[in-house]
């Protein structure tokens, strides 16, 4: 009996099972080897891969075997032209080989001859197969567009995402669960600051499986990148090789448009520091504690002794004078805690700066209208802008233009994205003062409570928003004064007003340190209403 084997390819995995699969497909192909009287030997499976291209694995895996039995020239059973190749370039190239290695090409559907009239039929076929593919693929990509334009996002689903079935049938865009708040929390901690580098965004993700990991179980750093530089997470795509510009989509953000454009700008500073190679789990106040003597960061290491390591501060500045002379770690971290639980405002203190931020919360709510009024001014300014550039765009016949104009219209949706966002917040509740300042009034009585929860990460959050600069630290003296932040300057501004309208014969001067502002206890003297 005449030796056969079977090619049978899909290129979607919709099917494998539906329509002309591949089980079809091959059952088609041994019908016809019964019918003539051949042995089917082998059987080889493309899946999921488009007939446009003559380089597939299942091909090259059976142009070997054709080659390894030669001798018994073979016969190759496709179950129709368009099985073998959807371009008519391919499939001459692979109609030749098959023929070099010996083999002969045969169909239930087609007669394949040498003659000049079969490969003009052959041909012909392979030609409309090809009209086919292409029509096929131009009309996804018609679809595809109307739905990007539309605000619906349909290429591949970005990580912290999947597709759902939509109202109208198309398919949507939904959050995954914990990987899109996961994923919320390293870009605003990147933009806020809280991840001094995507390094640090990197290790805040390496404890969840949502990255392939390399070789060394590390995230290839491109990822993260590509996860700080993604539009879609603030709610916006474009596909410009389709027409598309920047579109604002209709599925739930993981951001807002400021806090990506917030993203990008640190990204493009390369003024941002190196990251520390010192585990801040170690050393927290590594980079926050100054040295006295000349003012620099102070660093952190461990010290080998004789049964184990020790650790300590120090400073390595040259010229200082108190260059390496350690510090116990304890010494240091001991006087920071006590530093941290001064800074605990009174009662009176607190209820008076409250009533100063509502007041200054009540005037910023009497702006909305005028600032809402301007940016719907400004975003009509834009739109007109992108109008009149565009116009300029299709009348240019210089590259140069073309693309500097091009440049000018992506500057401006970007704009015009930003003006519109703002534009949609909702007008602030009164009510929510009251949330709000409730959420920073728990931080502000009390940082020492999120510092000794141990977390790297609350702790560096701490003194972010507590320190404004490195705290000078003297040997055998402790800390000298620190700068904090706005909020606890204004509450020591708050306090230094107050003493000065309270204070009566025999009270202690006001000349006292921060810290001993916030720790000595109200004054019973009436505080006069500051509004």
């Amino acid at each position: 009996m005449t030796t056969a084997v079977i090619y049978a390819r899909v290129s979607s995995k919709a099917q494998l099972k539906k329509g002309d699969g591949l089980a079809s497909q091959e059952s088609r192909c041994r019908d016809f080897a019964t019918y003539r009287g051949y042995d089917v030997v082998r059987v080889f499976f493309e899946r999921g891969v488009t007939g446009r291209i003559d380089d597939r694995p299942a091909m090259r895996e059976m142009l070997m075997w054709l080659r390894k039995h030669r001798k018994d020239s073979p016969v190759v059973i496709i179950d129709d032209i368009s099985r073998l190749a959807r371009n008519l370039e391919a499939h001459i190239k692979l109609r030749a080989t098959i023929g070099a290695v010996g083999a002969q090409l045969e169909s239930p559907s087609i007669e394949f001859g040498d003659d000049s009239d079969s490969r003009l039929i052959e041909n012909m076929l392979a030609s409309v197969s090809q009209h086919h593919s292409q029509k096929n693929a131009e009309q996804v990509r018609h679809r595809m567009t109307a739905r990007l334009k539309a605000g619906y996002f349909c290429f591949w689903a970005p990580t912290g995402y999947t597709y759902v079935k939509g109202q109208g049938g198309g398919k949507v865009l939904e959050r995954v669960e914990p990987t899109a708040s996961l994923l919320q929390e390293a870009l605003e901690g990147f933009a806020s600051g809280r991840f001094e580098s995507q390094a640090d965004v990197a290790r805040f993700l390496a404890p969840h499986p949502i990255f392939a990991r390399d070789a060394k179980g590390n995230i290839h750093p491109q990822r993260i990148k590509n996860l700080l530089t993604n539009k879609i997470y603030a709610g916006y795509y474009a596909y410009k090789p389709w027409g598309i510009g920047l579109t604002k989509g209709k599925h739930e953000t993981l951001i807002s448009w400021e806090t990506f454009q917030r993203i990008q700008a640190r990204i493009n500073d390369r003024t941002t520091a190196p990251q520390k190679t010192v585990s801040t789990d170690d050393f927290p106040l590594r980079g926050y504690v100054a040295c006295d003597g000349c003012g620099h960061p102070m660093t952190g290491y461990w010290a080998k002794g004789r049964n184990k390591r020790y650790p300590y501060y120090e400073c390595f500045q040259k010229g200082c004078d108190l260059r390496r002379k350690s510090i116990k770690r304890a010494d240091i971290e001991d006087a920071f805690e006590n530093l941290l639980q001064s800074l605990t405002p009174s009662r009176g203190l607190i209820a008076v700066a409250s009533e100063m931020f509502k007041d200054i919360w009540d005037g910023r709510i009497t702006q909305w209208q005028t600032q809402r009024k301007a940016q719907k001014t400004e975003l009509v300014r834009i739109e007109s802008q992108i109008s009149k550039t565009a116009d300029r765009l299709i009348d240019t016949t210089s590259t140069a233009t073309e693309r500097a104009l091009e440049a000018k219209i992506d500057k401006l949706e970007a704009q015009r994205v930003k003006t519109a966002e703002d534009l949609a917040f909702s007008k602030p509740k009164p009510e929510d003062f009251q949330r709000k300042f409730r959420t920073a009034l728990t931080f502000l009585t009390n940082p020492w409570k999120l510092w000794e929860t141990g977390k790297s990460s609350d702790r560096q959050t701490v003194l972010k928003l507590v320190f404004d600069s490195p705290i000078p630290y003297a040997r055998n003296r402790g800390f000298r004064t620190a700068k904090t932040t706005i909020p606890f300057n204004t509450l020591d501004d708050i306090d230094g007003v107050r003493n000065k309208m309270a204070e009566t014969v025999g009270f202690e001067p006001t000349g006292r340190s921060h810290a001993q502002r916030f720790s000595r206890p109200p004054h019973s003297t009436t505080l006069p209403n500051l509004r």
